[in-house]
């Protein structure tokens, strides 16, 4: 059996910049090393990339260089990603402004991750929200949605493998 297939979300690099709180820097840190492709795959999108490098270069030089290390898998967006991300927006799931969040869970649903992880709790984490994508998913044909948890969910539930 392969292992979990896990989809990180700007935030969560986002969380390797300078500044960020020391707790949630050693959660992603933490969390990479677990993601050694035996544990569980690492996974993200060209939107990812797009917000990293739209960013301070002071910000995501640090990033930039993580992403290196890790190398993983970038996957594009798709005419499908897009129909079902517009579909959160216009089921209410999100705001429109939310566009790439929006993108983010649909990447996550569209190729079958088993999780999304976000430390975006007001869109992403929230136990509503999860039920609202499912729902989006579902009338959108997608039965499968990703367990949606921050870093520190992800690496218990590595540790529990």
């Amino acid at each position: 059996m392969p292992p979990p297939a896990f989809y990180l979300e700007t935030s969560v690099w986002g969380s390797l910049a300078p500044r960020q709180t020391r707790d949630r820097k050693r959660a992603v840190q933490r969390l990479l090393r677990m993601l050694d492709g035996v544990r569980g795959t690492c996974v993200i999108s060209r939107v990812v990339v797009a917000e990293v490098l739209a960013a301070d270069p002071e910000y995501s030089r640090p990033i930039i260089e993580e992403l290196e290390s890790v190398m993983p898998d970038i996957l594009p967006i798709t005419s499908e990603v897009e129909a079902l991300a517009r579909a959160y927006i216009q089921s209410g799931a999100l705001p429109s402004r939310r566009q790439t969040d929006a993108l983010h869970v649909a990447v996550a649903t569209f190729f079958q991750f088993d999780y999304l992880v976000s430390w975006n709790h007001r869109h992403m984490t929230r136990p509503m929200k999860r039920v609202q994508y499912e729902t989006v998913n579902r009338l959108q044909g997608y039965l499968h949605t990703p367990v949606i948890c921050n870093p520190f969910e992800a690496c218990d539930e590595l540790r529990h493998r």
